[in-house]
């Protein structure tokens, strides 16, 4: 019963440890650098940040297909 409770004991400290040297790492080689531009380049022109332009097929129409947008056209595309 001793080998089990060593077991479990040691496979927790070495997970916390690799997880410690992961953020390590991480924070050494710089990877959480431009976190912001990151997350903004995955919006272009017709999707400005901010300004959510998804739909759910089916809903209500929304404002953003009453105003001729894109994500509006996409919207009455799914309603036929």
């Amino acid at each position: 019963m001793l080998v089990v409770y060593v077991v479990i004991w040691s496979s927790a400290v070495l997970l916390g440890l690799s997880a410690v040297w992961g953020l390590v790492w991480a924070i050494r080689t710089g990877q959480f650098h431009g976190l912001r531009e990151g997350a903004e380049s995955i919006f272009d022109d017709g999707e400005p940040v901010g300004t959510p332009t998804d739909f759910f097929p089916g809903a209500a129409r929304s404002a953003a297909s009453a105003s001729g947008t894109k994500a509006g056209a996409m919207e009455e595309k799914w309603r036929r």
